[in-house]
């Protein structure tokens, strides 16, 4: 007898939906940027000690945009999910979201500029 597979059309855990795709992918991007700027982060030790200091502040440069690109997936992941919960919870909310997303993304783009200079 085979299985028949209920689908459905709503935005619940574990159904197919741009939302969670959106989710994974931007957990995945995240995953490799911080994996990326760990082991840059690594690499820039070794070359202090041996003092190649032009080289570990190129790498130091390396693992700030690879922190940065991770957090904007981050934002992805955490932005689409939070807009479908407040857009249907009336327009106080929808202004909060506003709000804290802009919050958001300006903290992540000051850290990223103090990063780099």
């Amino acid at each position: 007898m085979a299985r028949k597979h209920k689908t459905t059309t709503n935005n619940t855990i574990g159904t197919r939906s741009t939302v969670n795709l959106c989710a994974f992918w931007a957990m995945a991007i995240a995953a490799l940027m911080y994996l990326f700027s760990g082991l840059v982060h690594f690499l820039i030790t070794v070359f202090e000690s041996i003092k190649a200091s032009k080289s570990a502040a190129v790498l130091a440069k390396l693992v700030t945009i690879g922190n940065f690109l991770g957090n904007i997936a981050l934002i992805v992941a955490i932005a689409i999910p939070a807009w479908h919960y407040a857009k249907g919870r009336g327009k106080n909310w929808r202004i909060c979201y506003w709000i804290a997303l802009v919050v958001f993304a300006l903290g992540v783009v000051l850290g990223m500029l103090g990063g780099l200079l």
